[in-house]
C-alpha cells in the first residue's frame, strides 16, 4: 500500500543527516512520528546497501518508502515490498576493470537485497594496505564480502552497484571518469568509516536521489511541496528535485550553494532544526 499524504513528502538521507551514529536519537524519531502525524509521508534514501541502512531505519514506526544505493531499490517499509529497481549488467565488468587498472586499484560488486547483498573482490588486485582497510570496512558493517579470483563467472548477472575506494583526489578522478566513459552515475562521497578515503558508487544512470523522488511521486502521485535533506555529493540531486532544500552545514560547496537552508551537524541533530525551518516556509 503506497503510503498517503495530506502535507508533502519529507526526503532524508541517512549517514551525516539523520544520523551521525548507527542508530537514530529517541529525540529525533519522536519528531519524525510529529511530523508523520501530521501528514507528511517520508523517504529515506541512501547510500547503504540493504542490509547496513535496514537494521538503522527498523525504529521507524510509520510506512515509509526506502530507496537503498542511490535508489538501485525503492522498497515501501515496513512490508519490504518492491516497488522499483534499476540495476547493472555483467557486460559493465570489462571496461570498469580496465578503468580500475588505470587507476591502479580494484573495485567491489555489489549482488543486491535479493541476492543476499553478497559483496565480490579480487583481493590480489588492492595493495596491502588498502586492503586491510576494506577488511576492516567490511568487518565494522558486517557486510558480507566474498573473495573471487575473476569476475567471469559469478553466480549473479545483475548488481546494485559497483563501489571504488580511494583518497579523495583520486576519487573525484574516478567518479568523473565513469560518469564521462561509461554514462553511470557515480558521485564521490566522504566515507563514514574512514575520513581517509572516498567512495565512488557507480550505479545505474537512473538509480540517483534525484530520479527516486521523480518515481516516488508517480507512484504516489504525490502533487505539493517535496523537503528533502542531504550532506554529501550523493544528495544533489535529491536536493534539486526538491521544493525546499536542507544542506547539513559539512554539505560539499555544491549542495550549500543551492541549499534554502543550512542545518547544524548531525552530531548535533542539526536536522531538526533544518526541518523546522523549512516547516516555516511552507506557511509563508
Amino acid at each position: 500500500m503506497i503510503i498517503p499524504s495530506s502535507k508533502g513528502l519529507i526526503a532524508l538521507d541517512i549517514d551525516g543527516t539523520l544520523t551521525a551514529e548507527t542508530s537514530i536519537p529517541d529525540e529525533m524519531i519522536k519528531y519524525l512520528c510529529e511530523l508523520h502525524e501530521e501528514g507528511w509521508a517520508f523517504a529515506f534514501i541512501t547510500g547503504r546497501p540493504f542490509s547496513w541502512a535496514y537494521p538503522t531505519l527498523s525504529a521507524i514506526p510509520f510506512p515509509s518508502f526506502f530507496a537503498i544505493q542511490n535508489g538501485a531499490l525503492l522498497l515501501e517499509l515496513p512490508s519490504k515490498k518492491f516497488l522499483n529497481s534499476y540495476y547493472l549488467q555483467n557486460d559493465l565488468i570489462p571496461s570498469l576493470t580496465k578503468l580500475s587498472q588505470d587507476f591502479q586499484t580494484d573495485y567491489v560488486i555489489y549482488s543486491g537485497y535479493e541476492n543476499g547483498d553478497l559483496c565480490y573482490y579480487r583481493p590480489q588486485f588492492f595493495a596491502p594496505n588498502h586492503l586491510s582497510y576494506l577488511t576492516e570496512r567490511a568487518k565494522l558493517l558486517k557486510e558480507k564480502w566474498v573473495q573471487v579470483s575473476s569476475f567471469d563467472h559469478l553466480p549473479v548477472h545483475t548488481f546494485t552497484a559497483f563501489k571504488f575506494f580511494a583518497n579523495e583526489e583520486k576519487a573525484q578522478l574516478l567518479s568523473k571518469k565513469i560518469e564521462e566513459e561509461l554514462s553511470l552515475h557515480a558521485p564521490s562521497i566522504k566515507d563514514p568509516c574512514n575520513a581517509d578515503y572516498f567512495i565512488v558508487q557507480a550505479t545505474h544512470p537512473f538509480a540517483c536521489k534525484g530520479r527516486v523522488i521523480q518515481d516516488i511521486c508517480k507512484l504516489a502521485s504525490f502533487i505539493g511541496t517535496i523537503i528533502a535533506a542531504g550532506n554529501d555529493n550523493n544528495d544533489l540531486g535529491m536536493l534539486e528535485a526538491a521544493t525546499i532544500k536542507i544542506a547539513m552545514a559539512d554539505a560539499p560547496a555544491s549542495l550549500l550553494k543551492i541549499a534554502d537552508i543550512i542545518a547544524p551537524l548531525a552530531t548535533e541533530m542539526g536536522l531538526i532544526d533544518g526541518l523546522k525551518q523549512a516547516l516555516n516556509l511552507t506557511r509563508v
